[in-house]
């Protein structure tokens, strides 16, 4: 098997770059969907590492390096691929490891901590998807309204309660790029939903969260049905992360129509 970089790629195997191509429409799912989003949308911000034999494309690692935080995607992980998993501990690093053994993983974490990570901790995720077919809207869905820069200043505050500090300008940023439903109480944005992956077959639905003291009262519940309508609407599958602990939120999103489609081991890496 062969290891190569992103820009040995694009330099010299055109045939990866068709078979990376036919990877993701064989499965559309996270991760591929995240690595053909990447390389159309974000290729200044990420790497990619490929094990490869002949034209076919047996592993990869993506690494996106977001302002505050790594995202990293493991699929098929060996110990060669890990071993060439380089970032600095510098941020949070989220891990997603798919189609792995436990023993990869374990080499992940072990690879995590030779990188000067000191606390390194796994849990266990649900990707759920839902479909046209499936969808079942809530009936508070009205409630949500579309996000956007105009609503830079509820957007920061909402950041801030819980603990993330944004300019005004960082949020009509984030606003312009992702596209987010939110409900508004009392002149206070109280629950947001996005959409951070936009593709013809997929998106990927995130950020789904409620301020404490607003929860029970079905307002993630209208924000996830408000941005679950486009992505259906569109024709696209629907698709989000959920921690496999987390049976309130999954109780909800089955409501929805989302049904559990993989489950994977979610490493976070904290650099102290």
């Amino acid at each position: 098997m062969r290891i190569l970089t992103l820009e040995e790629v694009f330099h010299d195997y055109r045939d990866v770059i068709v078979a990376l191509t036919e990877l993701y429409k064989r499965d559309p799912l996270p991760p591929h969907c995240y690595l053909v989003y990447d390389l159309i949308y974000e290729l200044k911000s990420v790497d990619v590492i490929l094990g490869v034999s002949g034209d076919v494309v047996e592993s990869y690692v993506l690494i996106w390096r977001g302002p505050g935080s790594y995202g990293i995607h493991l699929w098929r992980p060996s110990r060669d691929l890990v071993s060439r998993l380089a970032v600095q501990p510098d941020r949070v690093a989220y891990v997603l490891v798919y189609e792995g053994e436990e023993e990869h993983v374990l080499v992940v974490e072990r690879r995590l901590k030779d990188l000067g990570y000191l606390r390194v901790q796994r849990k266990v995720f649900h990707d759920m998807v839902c479909t046209e077919d499936t969808f079942s809207p809530s009936a508070n869905e009205g409630l949500a309204v579309k996000l956007g820069p105009r609503h830079a200043e509820l957007f920061a505050d909402l950041k801030r309660s819980r603990g993330q500090e944004l300019s005004l300008e960082e949020a009509r940023e984030i606003l312009r790029k992702r596209r987010y439903y939110g409900v508004i109480i009392d002149g206070k944005l109280v629950s947001t939903a996005s959409r951070y992956v936009a593709l013809q077959e997929i998106h990927v639905i995130g950020d789904v969260y409620t301020r404490p003291e607003y929860r029970g009262r079905g307002y993630a519940k209208a924000a996830t049905s408000a941005i679950t309508r486009e992505a259906v609407a569109s024709g696209a599958i629907a698709s989000l992360h959920v921690e496999s602990a987390n049976e309130p939120a999954i109780r909800v999103y089955r409501r929805l129509g989302y049904h559990i489609s993989k489950t994977y081991p979610w490493i976070e890496a904290h650099p102290r």
